[in-house]
């Protein structure tokens, strides 16, 4: 799917698969429930990263409480009525409109969904660096230009909503996970879980061969120790290590 700033075209209609993560059991959307002062303003936030919406979930947990962690997965089929924004990157105008959606209430733009990257914590840090006059603009764009950003699909009208349907919903325990009898945190299970798909991929096996194989290397070991710091690496690093260290195995 690619979006538009604009109308959303009939040629490029389609379905696309979003989920959000919560700390709330709920089965309709309510849009006033939704908070202040987001990236791009209020509204119901999606992204098309598993991974993204359960750190959202968690985080929500750690700061608010809740009985767990709820994954949302829903089909998102745009109509040509819908009015949409599209930012591919981190870019000067994509910074002005967070900062605007930052500093005021409500919705500072007219767009039924936007999407765009995520201003994570080490960005958001950054841009409150900014209006906090710690940094000038052009050294806060260096920073940012430097980040790795996911995606966001935020949802503001009640016509972009209806057009969400719930493929599925699951609850997942919010202080460990048990992971093929082990029991991991959070991060580090989300970690191992996308690290072995990868690997996966890479050799053309099953997700439980590659899950067997990468939990007898010391890769893995090192990555269930909190200490080593290795589960704040990406992936794809992981496995590449993964991979340097099979041959001598």
């Amino acid at each position: 799917m690619r979006i538009i700033c604009g109308r959303y075209s009939e040629k490029e209609k389609g379905p696309v698969i979003l989920y959000h993560g919560s700390n709330q059991d709920f089965a309709k959307i309510d849009l006033s429930k939704s908070k202040d002062r987001r990236d791009f303003g209020k509204g119901f936030y999606t992204t098309t990263i598993r991974e993204q919406a359960l750190q959202w979930g968690y985080n929500i947990v750690n700061r608010f409480g809740g009985e767990g962690i709820f994954l949302y997965e829903f089909e998102f089929s745009p109509s040509p009525e819908l009015l949409s924004k599209r930012f591919s990157k981190i870019s000067d105008e994509w910074f002005d409109f967070i900062l605007s959606n930052r500093t005021y209430d409500g919705l500072q733009h007219s767009f039924d969904f936007v999407q765009g990257p995520v201003a994570n914590d080490k960005i958001v840090l950054t841009i409150t660096g900014f209006i906090d006059g710690l940094y000038t603009r052009k050294e806060a764009m260096r920073r940012l230009r430097y980040s790795k950003a996911n995606d966001q699909i935020s949802l503001h009208t009640e016509r972009a909503v209806s057009l969400l349907k719930l493929l599925g919903k699951r609850k997942t325990p919010c202080d460990k996970i048990m992971y093929n009898g082990q029991e991991l945190t959070f991060l580090i299970a989300q970690k191992v879980e996308h690290t072995v798909g990868i690997i996966a991929k890479k050799e053309n096996v099953s997700f439980d061969s590659a899950y067997t194989n990468f939990s007898a290397s010391n890769v893995y070991k090192s990555l269930k120790n909190p200490a080593s710091l290795l589960w704040m690496e990406n992936a794809e690093f992981i496995a590449d290590e993964y991979f340097r260290e099979k041959p001598l195995s």
